[in-house]
Formats: structure tokens, C-alpha cells, sequence
């Protein structure tokens, strides 16, 4: 089983009951499953400094996903925009045929 668990919109089982949490759309739940073998003298260390960085590196990460959508989404519009451009009718020109004449 995985040691991380992410439920959406459902909370723990745990915290039901428990006066003051947030409820909404946009609210949810990471779970830790700690096995012994995280709690052991030579990993305890190790484990509190990854569960303590963890919001760190979530952030991190959902800055850089946002960056990647937004450079997608700013040279698609560029993409949209050079064929609107194409699109556009050339400006009519007055052509001379013969001596005087214009159409």
C-alpha cells in the first residue's frame, strides 16, 4: 500500500467530529501512513524532515505545473493569433488598367 494519501472532498476518518475544520469545494485531505520501520531510531530523523518539507515541495510543484500551463496557454494564443492574422483580407489596392482608368 502507498505510504501517502490524498482524499478529496473526504476527510479522515479521524478527524470526524472534531469541532472548527473547514468544510468546502475547495479543502482537502493528505494522509501519512507511518509503518514502524519510519518510526525506527535511524529513520525517525529522516521521516520528520520529509513530512515537515512535504508542503514545501507540493508548492513548488503546483508553481512550476502553473508556470507550464500558462507558457502553453501564452504560445497557443500566439500560435491563434498568427493564423487570425492570416485570415485577414489584404487591404484592396486600386489596380490601373489602361490609360486613366482605375477600377
Amino acid at each position: 500500500s502507498s505510504g501517502i494519501n490524498a482524499e478529496w472532498p473526504l476527510r479522515p476518518g479521524e478527524l470526524n467530529g472534531q469541532p472548527g475544520l473547514l468544510r468546502g469545494d475547495n479543502i482537502g485531505y493528505v494522509t501519512f501512513v507511518l509503518f514502524p520501520r519510519h518510526t525506527s531510531p535511524t529513520n525517525r530523523d529522516n521521516t520528520i524532515n520529509l513530512i515537515h518539507q512535504f508542503r514545501t515541495y507540493l508548492h513548488y510543484h503546483i508553481k512550476c505545473s502553473k508556470a507550464f500551463l500558462h507558457s502553453r496557454m501564452r504560445s497557443k494564443t500566439s500560435e491563434f493569433l498568427k493564423v487570425l492574422n492570416r485570415a485577414k483580407p489584404e487591404a484592396m489596392t486600386e489596380k490601373k488598367f489602361g490609360v486613366g482608368k482605375k477600377f
